[in-house]
């Protein structure tokens, strides 16, 4: 056994340290030349512990400094190693011990990391942007659209400038929608989607829309697993890679898409495409292109970035990235310079019973805008003045009444005084430190059967959850046109009076024609009715079931009782009690001593149907 000293190390206590150390270990003389190597070093250089000893490899490090190092293989491959090197002896001689370890996954993993923080970082910058974009889009495009609808017919110079006016308006908003899509800002509609028969219905498509020059074909995979996905964006994505490919193939070639089933069921694999273990559907697209450097390969989801020379917004793939992250799957891109490219994205299988929701039942326009109805009142909250003068002014024009706020408290202090108010129309983002959807919260909480559309230039994290809208908002995403508008307010409304708990409705009135005739228009309504007769048995069932009353309908002349009365014995129980006070005499005196009141209507006698659904649509009772 040789002598040592200090921090030394003998040469057989070396082998008895290292022979099995899970780090590869190297023993080199001054020149170099590899002493020892122990049996995990082949793991680190691809070479036998055998072959690896007598041959020159120099240690780049000092003695007790720790670097990273690239290892180069006999096979073409490289590795990141850290090396830490100790000064130590091999046989009597001076000699020096270095043990590196494969930090080959850590880089990576350190890389995709900061990726993503820088991703995310300008993700944010991003939806600031389309955000601030949005709100002048929505004034540009609504004014526009305005100005359309209500010019002079014979005016042509003015109707093109318009009409060029409008398109080009509309294509800042495409650029915005795809600025959100690769911020992850922008809403996904997703519903179970049959990816082969989407990919066979774009085959047409993309045949005329890349040229004769390129030949497109499919290989879909037979017994295909559903997708979970918005199917607009999923073709978008599709489409944006054709076309990037049919770029990269100037004179021409071939362009391949695949479908089939992956299941990734080891960590490793999975992690490495930036995804959870599990199913997935991959959607391949393969050029026979001009293929990609790998320090391009890099930059191509970057936001801006483009390969065409100046030519295109640069925003393809970084929507592309957007959809596919936003929707729990990932993309890749795989390229070889001369040889072509391949894309794969990734997508979660789904569940097939179990669609899910669009956020709009109707995703098509009408050609006229839908009007409001009698009665109908909106509030419109939006801190954008020129927005909200907009959006305002639009849903007056559509036959709608329209109150208007700039921030949540407004907002709330006129729902509290305007119960006809039947719709909640608000931005999300607010003033005040309450945004639009805890102003909804708020106001329904008050008015359980208040209808809320929120709008918004991005819905950012507020109000998506997995990628997609959560479950119960309704959404209008900026900018919007009149008919858009117009659209979603109808839906809105009718919606939740179709899901409206059914209003239940005490009617007080001692002639039982005119009590049959009012308990049949209001079932017509959509309304509960209890009746009484007289004003002894009204106030028996408002001791029943006053709690649970919307609204009571009290006639004046009652045999027994004074209908004032009836009301007051009713209200010191439930004084927010809704009440429609009906007279057959004209009675100035009625209208003095209840003008005071809250949350009560007069209705002369005789009254149609439409006169009584309009004095309780003014006191907030909702009605079909």
């Amino acid at each position: 056994m040789g002598g040592h000293s200090g921090n030394s190390l003998d040469q057989s206590e070396i082998r008895f340290l290292v022979e099995r150390n899970a780090d590869g270990i190297l023993v080199v003389d001054e020149d170099g030349v590899v002493l020892f190597a122990n049996p995990a070093a082949e793991q680190i250089f691809g070479r036998s512990p055998r072959s690896l000893v007598g041959s020159p490899i120099g240690v780049p490090v000092t003695a007790g400094e720790t670097a990273e190092i690239a290892v180069h293989r006999p096979d073409g491959g490289h590795i990141e190693a850290e090396v830490r090197v100790v000064d130590t002896t091999w046989g009597h001689r001076p000699a020096r011990l270095a043990s590196l370890r494969d930090i080959s996954a850590r880089k990576a993993m350190e890389e995709r990391l900061s990726h993503a923080a820088k991703m995310e970082a300008v993700g944010r910058l991003t939806a600031g942007i389309a955000h601030d974009f949005n709100n002048l889009l929505t004034v540009v495009l609504g004014n526009l659209d305005n100005a359309q609808r209500k010019r002079a017919v014979d005016e042509a110079a003015v109707s093109l400038a318009l009409e060029n006016a409008a398109r080009g308006a509309r294509r800042a908003a495409g650029l915005t929608e795809k600025l959100l899509a690769f911020a992850r800002r922008k809403p996904l509609e997703p519903r179970i989607v049959d990816v082969n028969g989407l990919v066979s219905g774009m085959s047409d498509l993309l045949q005329r829309t890349l040229g004769e020059a390129i030949r497109v074909r499919t290989a879909p995979s037979p017994d295909l697993w559903p997708v979970d996905v918005d199917p607009t964006e999923l073709e978008a994505a599709i489409l944006n890679l054709s076309v990037n490919a049919r770029d990269a193939m100037p004179s021409g070639g071939e362009l391949w898409i695949e479908t089939r089933n992956v299941q990734l069921a080891l960590p490793r694999a999975a992690n490495q495409l930036d995804l959870r273990p599990g199913a997935y559907v991959l959607v391949s697209v393969t050029d026979s292109g001009v293929g990609m450097a790998p320090e391009m390969l890099k930059q191509v989801f970057e936001p801006f970035f483009t390969t065409k020379g100046g030519r295109g917004t640069g925003l393809g793939l970084s929507q592309v990235y957007g959809f596919a992250n936003q929707s729990g799957g990932s993309v890749v891109l795989r390229s070889d310079p001369g040889v072509g490219t391949t894309a794969q994205i990734y997508l979660p299988r789904a569940d097939a019973g179990e669609p899910s929701p669009s956020s709009q039942e109707d995703a098509a326009v009408p050609e006229a805008p839908r009007r409001g109805r009698p009665g109908e009142c909106i509030l419109v909250v939006e801190d954008d003045d020129d927005v909200r003068s907009y959006a305002a002014g639009s849903l007056r024009d559509l036959g709608y009444q329209v109150h208007e706020a700039g921030d949540a408290a407004s907002a709330l202090e006129i729902i509290a005084r305007e119960p006809a108010i039947e719709l909640l129309f608000t931005d999300l983002g607010l003033p005040g430190g309450v945004d639009g959807k805890a102003l909804s919260l708020q106001a329904r909480s008050r008015r359980p059967d208040l209808g809320v559309l929120i709008t918004t230039a991005y819905a950012a994290s507020a109000l998506i959850r997995d990628g997609r809208l959560e479950p119960g908002i309704d959404l209008l995403a900026k900018p919007f046109t009149v008919e858009a508008l117009a659209a979603r307010v109808r839906d809105v409304l009718d919606h939740s009076r179709r899901d409206a708990v059914d209003s239940r409705i005490l009617v007080v009135e001692d002639e039982p024609l005119i009590r049959m005739v009012l308990a049949q228009t209001l079932a017509e309504m959509g309304c509960q009715v209890e009746e009484a007769a007289t004003g002894g048995a009204a106030l028996d069932r408002f001791t029943a079931v006053g709690e649970t009353l919307s609204g009571a309908i009290v006639d004046l002349g009652l045999p027994d009782l004074n209908g004032d009365d009836v009301v007051r014995q009713m209200r010191l129980a439930r004084p927010d009690l809704p009440v429609v006070l009906a007279s057959g005499y004209t009675d100035s005196d009625l209208r003095q001593r209840w003008s005071s009141a809250p949350l009560v209507q007069i209705l002369q006698k005789p009254y149609q149907p439409n006169d009584v659904r309009a004095a309780l649509e003014r006191l907030g009772v909702r009605v079909r």
